[in-house]
């Protein structure tokens, strides 16, 4: 599947817009990426490992309202993510 990076996670990425991984749910891929980059894995991910609400999880194109790290994923998905930004 492809991931799609934009903000502080094409940051992370080494300023690369896309980037393929082999994984069978969204928590495989999130270890992947991780691995890949190890600060976006810090960015991605709480201390527990999971996903921080900070992101939204857009799949093919649209919004997964609640992400499950189980969701399964296949070789021609393309996911993104969306950091809310907060700030004064």
């Amino acid at each position: 599947m492809n991931f799609e990076f934009t903000g502080i996670l094409l940051r992370t990425a080494d300023n690369k817009r896309s980037v393929s991984v082999e994984a069978t749910t969204l928590a495989g891929a999130l270890a992947e990426l991780s691995d890949m980059f190890p600060s976006m894995g810090r960015v991605l991910l709480d201390n527990t490992g999971s996903l921080r609400k900070a992101h939204r999880v857009f799949l093919n194109g649209e919004l997964v309202p609640h992400p499950d790290e189980t969701m399964p994923l296949g070789d021609d998905d393309r996911i993104e993510f969306f950091t809310a930004v907060a700030g004064g």
